[in-house]
């Protein structure tokens, strides 16, 4: 991607022009709207920022080599939200969020009823965040109809009963056959690097917790001489019980319990399946398609495994509670070991050891969370064939950003662009991508995705100042050039 002209400035070497005009964008007129549009609108807001704070000339390399790498970050940002836009899964917890928010407002516009305009105000409310719940679903209800039908084109056989003539048949069994040849194996691979990395990441999570629980652990150890020597044995009691207790947290019983998950969800293909066909019959034949699609908004496949997956997040909260407590006051055994030592520590003792808890308390919470609701919803989506269709997506923005670099009127100025915008926008929506896997939200994925940009911007904008030297030098000596033949013209 480019957004401008930043190394060929001068079309000869030693001829300087007084009224110097920058290039304008070479973005191709031809790329499509929903690409060149944003990117544009983008571009022309950062230039005119820019410019508006760095006016001198003497700094004017500087200046664009800054708004090449903002532009980039922010084009990432743009490139993201489309593949995001075309691949939306909206969690669970989001569309759980609404509907609370829905039946908050419907229970006060009950309570006010005798209040009309309190009534309508709550009735307004809880009718429009019900709304937003259900586009929401449907949004991820057609999304896993894509998923879905992606996977059964790369994967499944096609037998093509249904077409008569017999050399008809048999040619499109063969053109089906010759694509799912590569197709297949591709898909395979995805899907299984996205869940190996996913797992990965719920693993390493756990881990850093045992670290910082082991943390904790061991400073209460070295204060146990502190204690008299009846409490001391109860301390001994209560580190062999979270010896236990943590048991659950290895490798071997962390592993077991996602493919419980994958078991879990082992006919969610073929349970969507006859319902995505129902759907499609219905538009096709049904005399009120409005209602049916409002009658279907909310098949989701996380509906049929909601159950499921409330019932694990409960579960693991329960463990991890019975550890390090909750926000509800419940205690767990380290509390517990805190709660023995603190009397007999000094004040400072006692705040180490409260630290280590907190840290060890947030850290245990969050790799839980990634392996019950990350991990569960991330599983879901590969079940149904999501993973492929992330990174097509991801390949076909990263792919038409590339039309501008491409379309620069040199060599010379598609290696630069290359270095400087286009190599760091793919670095930047794949870092985007690969952060999904990784179990991040999707604005944490966006947000590194663009620094990623940013950074590898500003170390292409350095490499081409070495690749080429002279066009530096250039636009420094016009810098110094132009501004007296200004002063003469004006006098």
């Amino acid at each position: 991607m480019t957004y401008g002209n930043y190394n060929s400035l001068f079309r000869q070497q030693n001829t300087f022009p007084i009224n110097f005009k920058e290039k304008e964008s070479v973005i191709d007129p031809n790329a499509p709207t929903i690409i060149s549009k944003p990117i544009q609108t983008v571009e022309n807001a950062i230039n005119n920022t820019v410019d508006t704070f760095v006016k001198t000339e003497e700094n004017n390399e500087k200046k664009k080599s800054h708004k090449t790498a903002i532009a980039v970050g922010s084009s990432v940002l743009v490139l993201s939200g489309l593949v995001a836009l075309l691949n939306p899964k909206f969690s669970g917890k989001v569309v759980n969020k609404l509907k609370m928010m829905s039946h908050r407002a419907g229970t006060k516009a009950q309570k006010n009823q005798g209040d009309t305009v309190k009534s309508k105000f709550y009735n307004s409310m809880s009718k429009f965040w019900k709304g937003v719940g259900d586009v929401f679903q449907f949004t991820n209800t057609l999304n896993a109809g894509k998923d879905i039908g992606f996977k059964w084109l790369c994967t499944t056989e096609k037998k093509f009963n249904s077409v008569k003539n017999k050399t008809a048949r048999q040619a499109l069994q063969k053109c089906d056959s010759l694509f799912r040849a590569p197709m297949a194996p591709v898909h395979k691979s995805i899907t299984n690097w996205f869940d190996k990395v996913s797992k990965h990441t719920v693993q390493m999570n756990y881990k850093s917790a045992m670290k910082k629980l082991d943390a904790f652990e061991d400073l209460a150890k070295y204060y146990k001489d502190k204690l008299p020597i009846d409490k001391q044995r109860i301390l001994d009691q209560k580190l062999r019980e979270i010896k236990t207790a943590k048991e659950y947290f290895t490798d071997a019983n962390t592993m077991t319990r996602l493919k419980t998950q994958e078991n879990l969800m082992s006919n969610l293909e073929t349970d969507l399946i006859p319902r995505y066909k129902q759907y499609a019959d219905e538009l096709l034949h049904g005399k009120n398609r409005k209602k049916t699609i409002k009658d279907n908004m909310s098949f989701w496949a996380e509906d049929m495994l909601m159950p499921e997956r409330n019932r694990l997040e409960k579960e693991g909260q329960e463990v991890v509670s019975a550890l390090v407590g909750d926000i509800q006051g419940t205690k767990g055994k380290f509390n517990e070991v805190a709660d023995l030592l603190t009397p007999y520590l000094t004040k400072d003792e006692a705040i180490l050891l409260g630290k280590k808890l907190k840290n060890a308390d947030k850290s245990l919470h969050k790799a839980n969370f990634s392996e019950t609701v990350g991990y569960f919803d991330k599983k879901r989506d590969l079940m149904i064939g999501g993973a492929p269709t992330d990174i097509l997506s991801g390949l076909a923005m990263v792919g038409l950003s590339g039309i501008a670099v491409s379309t620069a009127h040199s060599k010379e100025e598609r290696i630069s662009n290359a270095i400087t915008a286009g190599f760091p926008a793919v670095a930047g929506v794949g870092t985007s991508i690969a952060l999904t896997a990784m179990l991040f939200s999707g604005v944490k994925s966006l947000i590194y995705g663009s620094v990623t940009g940013v950074l590898f911007s500003l170390m292409g904008s350095g490499i081409n100042r070495l690749i080429y030297p002279k066009n530096h030098n250039n636009t420094q000596m016009l810098a110094q050039n132009t501004e007296p033949k200004k002063e003469a013209v004006d006098a």
